[in-house]
């Protein structure tokens, strides 16, 4: 259904961290995804593009079965993370702390910035030690560039914050389980030009710990922070590709199409 740009040399050694093969979704008797089938690569930011409701936001859904959570949607497939069916072979709170999301809108939780953080480890029994508490917490915000700001009001509302600051706080939140892949839905389309060159920063410094899938209605992003893209049109995964390939010299004139603003 779609070409593989390859450039020599780009994601030569590369492991697929997650394996989407024949995946198609429904909504009632919609059909929203047709046939995907794409490698998520370790250690890789992969850019989801497209025009708006072309399934891109539905696709990333499907990764933490966050599609469960919509009335009438259904999702046939395979969708495989270290080779393990993420739908018959994991539990789904295992999943969504082995794969975090961050949503488009910064949306902390109505508690401290402390207990932002501390949520997920609380929840998931990660430790009941305090001190070990404090260390989870000050990595997370360090590992999301947020901890030199907040340190002397931990105790604060985290809806005090700016909503750059906000999101890095989900970011941090996501980081404090210990996820493997992160999933950022258009992380960045409710801030400023500079909290959101801040959050690409961070995203290329995740990058070395995490695999990382962003949805993003940005093509300029999407060639910033990716190092792969993958374009879908109406439902279909139309090309796949090292970044700078499917920007520069994409094989698919649809691709040709929404790149150079054509059509999306």
């Amino acid at each position: 259904m779609h070409a593989e740009s390859a450039v020599p040399g780009l994601s030569d050694c590369a492991r697929p961290k997650i394996t989407v093969r024949g995946v198609d979704v429904f909504y009632g008797g919609k059909q929203a995804l047709t046939d995907i089938d794409l490698d998520i690569n370790e250690n890789e930011v992969t850019a989801l593009i497209g025009p708006s409701g072309c399934g891109k936001s539905t696709f990333l859904r499907c990764l933490n079965r966050m599609n469960e959570t919509i009335a009438d949607c259904r999702v046939t497939g395979r969708i495989e993370l270290d080779g393990i069916d993420v739908t018959t072979g994991l539990d789904v709170v295992e999943l969504r702390a082995r794969v975090g999301m961050v949503f488009q809108k910064p949306n902390p939780f109505p508690k401290s910035i402390y207990d932002n953080v501390a949520f997920g480890p609380r929840i998931l029994g990660l430790t009941e030690d305090r001190h070990e508490m404090d260390e989870i917490v000050v990595h997370s915000l360090r590992r999301a560039g947020l901890y030199d700001e907040v340190k002397d009001r931990m105790d604060q509302p985290g809806t005090g914050l700016s909503g750059g600051q906000q999101q890095r706080l989900c970011i941090a939140r996501a980081i404090a389980v210990g996820p493997e892949v992160i999933l950022m839905d258009e992380p960045c389309s409710a801030l400023d030009p500079i909290a959101t060159a801040r959050i690409e920063e961070l995203i290329e410094e995740l990058r070395s710990e995490y695999t990382i899938v962003i949805v993003t209605h940005s093509m300029q992003q999407a060639a910033r922070v990716s190092q792969r893209t993958a374009f879908f049109h109406l439902g279909v995964l139309i090309e796949t590709g090292p970044t700078a390939a499917i920007f520069t010299n994409p094989e698919n004139p649809l691709t040709q199409g929404y790149i150079t603003g054509r059509f999306g």
